[in-house]
């Protein structure tokens, strides 16, 4: 496995499979909508009805940072972080947007398995983990597609579309039971 970046070469062949998972989950949402909530609560009292708040409150331009960093820049980073994965032949991509891109060598795969998965027990949540099953890739649901790599290694990759990334793989020529 390797990190890299889309070249020319990878571009040519049009993917087998492309997948763009949004979290969805309560938990990832939650948090977010507090924090925005109580920036914009705060900056309103500050900056707009001129009621700074409590002992020692903050300077004006902080209330401005905070407003733009994380009521804004915070839920419009959270609409456009997902989990993508594509497979091309010769290729698969999978990773958090717009972090890492993992890319294997689907010769690197020995077999892959479709199966169910508990993102929070066996990785401790969603995003890209690391847990007993080995790396996960998930955004949301129990479906996923399990890698066993050459060297021991295992990625298992969440996704919506189960039976189509299953299909996909095949085609290029991985072993999937």
């Amino acid at each position: 496995m390797q990190e890299r970046g889309s070249t020319g070469a990878d571009q040519a062949a049009p993917p087998l499979f492309r997948e763009a998972q949004r979290f969805r989950m309560w938990m990832f949402w939650v948090p977010i909508a507090i924090v925005t909530f109580v920036i914009w609560w705060q900056f309103t009292e500050q900056i707009i009805r001129s009621n700074p708040q409590g002992s020692q409150p903050i300077p004006d331009w902080a209330a401005w940072v905070l407003a733009i960093v994380f009521g804004l820049g915070f839920p419009a980073f959270a609409v456009v972080v997902r989990v993508f994965t594509e497979v091309r032949p010769g290729w698969l991509s999978v990773g958090l947007y717009p972090f890492s891109t993992a890319c294997i060598d689907l010769a690197e795969i020995e077999n892959a398995e479709v199966r169910e998965y508990s993102a929070m027990r066996e990785f401790g949540g969603w995003g890209i983990r690391t847990g007993r099953s080995g790396k996960c890739y998930s955004a949301y649901g129990t479906q996923g597609v399990q890698l066993w790599l050459k060297g021991d290694k295992r990625i298992l990759i969440g996704t919506q579309k189960v039976d189509e990334l299953a299909a996909a793989l095949r085609t290029a020529g991985v072993n999937v039971r």
